[in-house]
Formats: C-alpha cells, structure tokens, sequence
C-alpha cells in the first residue's frame, strides 16, 4: 500500500493528492530539514495536498520551534471530528474544517483571519462559559497556537456565531451522522428529513426557494410532521448562521440564498496564493477565482419569471448582463464593435448559469425567429441543446401565453 510520506497514511484514502515537482520536492526536503525531521522526497512522488502545505508553512514551522524552545509542554492541537493534521492557516478555528475545500457543493463561505489579542481572550472566555465538548475542543487549539493572531489563524464567520451564541455546529460543518446535533422537542425522524431539505436546497442554489417552498417540500417528505414556516426559518437560520440570507427578493418573501460576497472570495484567493502553489496551479486558481466573482455578479441580477422578456428588453440586450461578464468577453473578443455577440454570449452563460430561474431575452428572441422562419422543432432544440437560444417548449408556452394576454 502506498503511503503519504508526511503523514504515513493510505495515499488513496479521499484526500486530494499532488504530483512533487522539482521546487515541491525541494520546498519539503529543507522544511523536514528546519523541522528536524528526515523526511525525504523525490520528484515525481505523490503527497497529500492538504499535508504539503501544512508541512512547508513557515508560519507552522515557527510555531514548532517556538514549541521546541517552550519550557512548558503543548499538546497536539485536537480536530474536531476528523483525524486529519489541523492547520491554523487553512483550518477553522472553530469546526475544524478546511476554509479552502469548501463543502461538496464547492461553495465559498465567509472567512475571517484573526486579527487582535482581543478575539482570543474573548474566545477563551466563551470556552469557559460554554463548558462542553466543542469548547474543550477551541480551547485545546487555542493552548496550542499560544497566539491565534501571530499564527494568522482563520475561522468560517458562521461557526463563531454559533459558537458564541451557545449554537451547535452549523450544519454544513457538522457531520450529518452526528446524534449529538438533533435537538430535543422533535423526532429524530423528522430532523432527518429536515436534514433532506437542506439537500435540496443547496442542489437547487440555482433558483429562489422560499421558506415555503422548504415547507412544502417537507411535507412531501413526511405529511403533517413538517415544520412550520416560523420553525423552518428558525432552524435553517440556525444551521447556516451568516452563510445564509432570509429576504425579501423580486416581489417574494423569505427568499433564502447563500452568502457568496466578492470579499469572501477575494480573501480566499489571497490566502491560496500565499501557499507555495506551481505557476500552473496558481494561473488555474485566478481562473476559477475570476468565475466565481463573475457567478456571483450574474446570481445578484433581479429577476422577474412572471413575465416573458419584451421587445424593448431584446433591443437593450447590453443592460441584462453584468458589468463583470461583459468586460471579461470584451477582452476575449478582437472586433472592435462586437457588442451583440458580447451580449448573445454573455446571456448564454447566464442561461447556462441559472437555467431554471431566468429567461434571457436574446435566447427566447432566436428561438421565437427561428419557429417562425422554419417552423422546425428539431432546429430549435438543436440550438437550445447546444446553448443558443431557449428549448421549443418554451416557445409553445410563450405562445400560449401571447395568445391569453390578447384575450385578456
């Protein structure tokens, strides 16, 4: 069985694993070297990410020596519900998970580095007030950084809310398994399915569920048993803390979204190119950073699904997409007036972004004109297939919704 070098565990146990190039490989060669260790590695050979930049962190480095030399004895810093090394620089202070793999559905999350001595104090008196099995576990990394500030440590904003209001672990950072979690009051059958309707609602990030629609789908779930629409804001307020905004969105009420502000994703991609990242590495992470701020600004774009786009909206097709979308496709694009192939595109992507939620005016528009041009059903779900225009059964609905409002 093939091992992980640094921490001598099953290289293929889920963890993400990295190829050692030259500078990598050298990089964990003088690290073990400042480390007193006798790790050796060669190019070429497979690591763990995750351990590989907790091994070569200066920052980690420091703060072993600073151990080495300390009269008084530090403890391993204790995770919570994994066994995997912690790190201050990539790990929160509070759950214990990865501020950098975001959760499955790959979405990014409020974190915050610890900026004064003031926090830590504060912390470790809510430790003593709290008294309990996630205290002890703060506390216990707390003792072992010594200064939280001085080793750059992270927290998720949501778990030290729920941390200092007396809250369990948010839900998207707690194990579903974990029995500890269920609260007393209902059945552990109902909060399981509750736990379904969180699936459900992080699958469908795409379009604006309600607290209704959460109600709802719960009932589908168990009938009766399903909470109310108070409780169900409660709890999923509860579970998502700051990651989530309960609001008053296009007309509807209770609209829950998820966090996903500019700054979050700014601070992450500052944290990530601090880590010793190949060129390589690093041009795909300001890709996929340059992504999410564009989704981000595409996901904040009103919209209104009880009317089909009008004539008018067609005509100024440059205002329905976002500023970031269009700078990004005008520098791809070499004509020099190439403002509706920006748009045609740029409506396409957010098509493809959010396909259940919006109807782009220049993807209806092209399918309407090809209906009507060649009346081919196989044209036009050719063309929505590949992302061009809308599907043919759209174009059925918006005429039958053409031919009601003549009526009316």
């Amino acid at each position: 069985m093939d091992t992980c070098i640094i921490c001598n565990d099953d290289i293929q146990n889920g963890n993400k694993t990295v190829e050692l190039r030259e500078k990598g490989s050298i990089g964990i060669n003088n690290a073990s070297i400042e480390r007193g260790d006798t790790i050796v590695t060669r190019t070429g050979q497979l690591v763990h990410e995750h351990c590989r930049r907790s091994y070569v962190n200066p920052n980690v480095i420091k703060g072993l020596k600073r151990k080495s030399t300390s009269p008084a004895p530090l403890a391993t810093p204790p995770t919570l519900r994994s066994e995997k090394q912690f790190s201050f620089q990539e790990d929160c202070l509070f759950c214990g998970n990865s501020t950098i793999e975001t959760t499955a559905k790959r979405r990014l999350f409020d974190v915050h580095a610890v900026q004064t001595t003031e926090f830590q104090t504060t912390v470790e008196q809510i430790c003593i007030e709290r008294n309990d099995e996630w205290a002890t576990e703060v506390k216990g990394r707390i003792e072992f950084a010594r200064d939280l500030h001085a080793v750059e440590t992270i927290y998720h904003s949501s778990c030290s809310t729920n941390f200092r209001t007396g809250k369990n672990v948010p839900h998207l950072f707690s194990p579903k398994t974990d029995n500890s979690q269920i609260k007393r009051g209902r059945p552990n059958t109902n909060n399981q399915h509750f736990l379904k309707v969180l699936d459900f609602l992080e699958d469908n990030d795409d379009e604006q569920l309600t607290i209704k629609d959460l109600v709802d789908r719960m009932k589908v779930l168990c009938g009766d048993e399903a909470y109310s629409q108070p409780y169900m804001k409660q709890k999923v307020q509860e579970h998502y803390g700051t990651s989530i905004l309960i609001t008053e969105l296009n007309g509807k009420e209770n609209v829950v979204t998820f966090r996903q502000t500019a700054s979050t994703i700014i601070h992450n991609f500052y944290k990530e190119s601090k880590l010793n990242k190949s060129d390589e590495d690093s041009k795909l992470f300001l890709i996929k950073t340059a992504a999410a701020l564009i989704k981000t600004e595409i996901k904040s774009m009103p919209v209104d699904k009880n009317f089909y786009p009008s004539n008018n909206d067609i005509l100024s097709h440059e205002k329905h997409i976002p500023e970031s979308l269009a700078v990004f496709l005008k520098v791809l694009f070499s004509e020099k007036d190439a403002s509706l192939k920006i748009s045609s595109i740029g409506q396409a992507i957010m098509q493809a972004t959010r396909p259940r939620l919006v109807i782009e005016p220049l993807q209806i528009g092209l399918a309407i004109q090809m209906h009507h041009m060649f009346g081919s059903r196989f044209l036009v779900d050719t063309l929505s297939n590949m992302g061009f225009c809308s599907s043919y059964s759209e174009v059925q609905k918006f005429e039958t919704s053409a031919v009601i409002s003549k009526q009316e």
